[in-house]
């Protein structure tokens, strides 16, 4: 069913497959990997890029996500870089969905409603606004899995430990503890964040639970939770560290302020406000003027308007159960101890909140706390489907069966359509359409460019941009110098040297008399240039006329925005 939904939601099939879903931002990033999974065989190192070095992602924390990576590099061999992604992203919805079915039916929900409040969780705002530019984010499919292990954690029966009310209350490694620790791995495979997350609210809940019950099972079980999760990110995250010891750190990647965890803290409000692009107009503009200011933060915070009922309701019962000091069993324990949890990302993830403390402690890389907003709505789909599963019951329990039954249908299929108009938009699949002509036109200009060209010969691209994340020159977006190695991977590019283990180049060779430009390029090895002319004030008029002295312009996109010049006359005709 979430398949399909993304045809209608979403825009797939409408064009051709091979078009990716996002073509900006961090998706060519990830199109930029899938290319390099599928030549390289690995994203560490790429001969293609970076020209003459060559691009090394070794100081890009990226190890942690070897779950999608591996993923990706087995589409990647039977598919082009847009189809892989798509496929990926595609299947993040279908992922999701089955997972928090899977998980609300474990923890007591009933069938049909588990169902639809599990296809709202897989089409959340978070979901669609951050779309295939986030592509490992949007692969959310395990954190209600890693919900799941914080309440069990909460538990009568708390993974790992014994029933010895000590200090240390023994071990046990049954089929529970194996289930859990395969999840913790998984959910360590798949993403900083979420292996973040986990960690720390499971060490958190426990300790919570354990000084309430006055024993220390339930916090060594956190404990423990935490440091399989740990440890398997330390795996991953090997080749990095070995890099690092040989050749040192680059503070110059990915240096993380503390005062960025509040700049991208998680806003409260703008879990209850509407989604930006809302199918009512005031509400769109409602919920863009929560995401614009007066603290810029990012968007796809909110839960939308089901699943914030369902919130509402865990974080009632959680404050409830805390203040009156009651032990609800089963189901309403459950919702309970959601609730506490919930608490304990608010209290965590807000803007100056415990979040800003842990970052002074040593974790600034982690800044994005709003992100645990997608545990947050896990969160609330527990408390809604819990909630109606427990008011069927006892529906059935006064009027029988088939009215329950009936009732259950009804209530599940007015949530999905409630929930789904409130949290989609036709923007999502607009977006999708807006991505094929520019696509279409960049793959024509390259492939081109590439067929005029030797085989290994080397593209210098003006204006230069620093790797990664150097921030947008004019108009291009931050990779944006990674889709001639898209389109044309048989050619060399000069973007994707990483900033801090190359030289620089000379901040004048624009400035130079094209002669002198053709010169110092030809001298590195390089046979040809490419303008960008989003990159200018000008659009790149004085520049390009000023290369005209190098002759005519070798070629130019079909929209004008690139324009190339063969420097082979002038002796870089030698690929490299």
């Amino acid at each position: 069913m979430a398949g399909l939904l993304t045809i209608p939601l979403l825009g797939f099939f409408r064009s051709s497959f091979s078009v990716p879903y996002d073509y900006d931002g961090d998706a060519t990033f990830y199109l930029m990997v899938i290319r390099q999974l599928s030549r390289e065989g690995t994203y560490l190192a790429n001969d293609q890029m970076g020209f003459p070095h060559g691009a090394q992602l070794y100081d890009l924390p990226q190890g942690v996500d070897h779950l999608h990576l591996l993923v990706l590099r087995v589409f990647g061999l039977v598919l082009s870089p847009g189809a892989a992604m798509n496929l990926f992203f595609l299947l993040g919805f279908i992922a999701a969905a089955a997972m928090a079915h899977y998980v609300l039916r474990r923890l007591g929900g009933h069938g049909p409603i588990s169902a639809a409040v599990a296809l709202l969780y897989a089409f959340l705002p978070y979901h669609l606004l951050r779309g295939a530019s986030h592509l490992f984010l949007s692969s959310y499919w395990l954190v209600p899995v890693g919900v799941w292990f914080v309440l069990t954690v909460m538990g009568d029966d708390p993974p790992f430990v014994g029933t010895r009310r000590r200090w240390w209350p023994g071990l046990r490694f049954d089929c529970q503890a194996r289930w859990v620790t395969a999840g913790c791995i998984g959910i360590a495979s798949s993403g900083s964040y979420y292996a973040v997350f986990l960690g720390y609210l499971a060490v958190v809940a426990g300790l919570l639970v354990s000084v309430g019950r006055r024993h220390t099972r339930h916090l060594w079980s956190g404990v423990l939770v935490a440091g399989i999760t740990a440890a398997t990110m330390l795996v991953h995250l090997l080749p990095t560290i070995l890099y690092w010891r040989a050749n040192g750190s680059n503070p110059a990647v990915f240096e993380r302020r503390v005062q960025e965890t509040e700049e991208y803290g998680l806003r409260i409000q703008q879990l209850f406000l509407p989604r930006i692009g809302h199918r009512i107009g005031e509400l769109s503009r409602a919920g863009f003027r929560a995401f614009a200011g007066p603290v810029y933060s990012e968007q796809g915070q909110t839960l939308g308007v089901v699943l914030a009922c369902g919130f509402v309701v865990v974080v009632i019962a959680g404050l409830a159960s805390a203040v009156g000091g009651s032990s609800p069993r089963g189901r309403l324990s459950t919702i309970a101890h959601a609730g506490i949890v919930a608490v304990i990302a608010m209290i965590t993830a807000t803007v100056s909140g415990v979040s800003f403390l842990l970052a002074l402690g040593g974790l600034s890389q982690i800044r994005g706390w709003n992100r645990i907003s997608i545990h947050l709505a896990f969160l609330g789909a527990i408390g809604l489907t819990l909630g109606a599963s427990i008011a069927a019951e006892r529906l059935r329990s006064a009027r029988g069966e088939r009215p329950a039954r009936i009732a259950g249908v009804v209530v599940a299929v007015v949530m999905l359509g409630v929930g789904l108009f409130d949290q989609t938009s036709p923007v999502d699949a607009a977006h999708f359409d807006a991505v094929e002509p520019v696509w279409r036109n960049d793959q024509a200009f390259f492939e081109s460019m590439a067929a005029s060209l030797p085989a290994g010969s080397a593209v210098y691209q003006f204006p230069e941009q620093t790797f990664p994340e150097g921030g947008a020159v004019k108009a291009i977006g931050l990779y944006d110098g990674a889709r001639g190695y898209l389109h044309a991977p048989q050619l060399k590019w000069s973007f994707g040297a990483v900033t801090g283990r190359v030289p620089p180049r000379p901040a004048d060779l624009p400035l130079r008399p094209p002669a002198e430009i053709a010169a110092a390029l030809v001298a590195e090895g390089f046979s040809a240039l490419v303008v960008d002319r989003f990159g200018y004030a000008d659009s790149g008029v004085a520049f390009i006329d000023a290369l005209g002295q190098l002759g005519a312009a070798a070629g130019m996109s079909g929209d004008g925005r690139y324009v190339w010049f063969d420097l082979r006359p002038f002796g870089g005709g030698a690929p490299t």
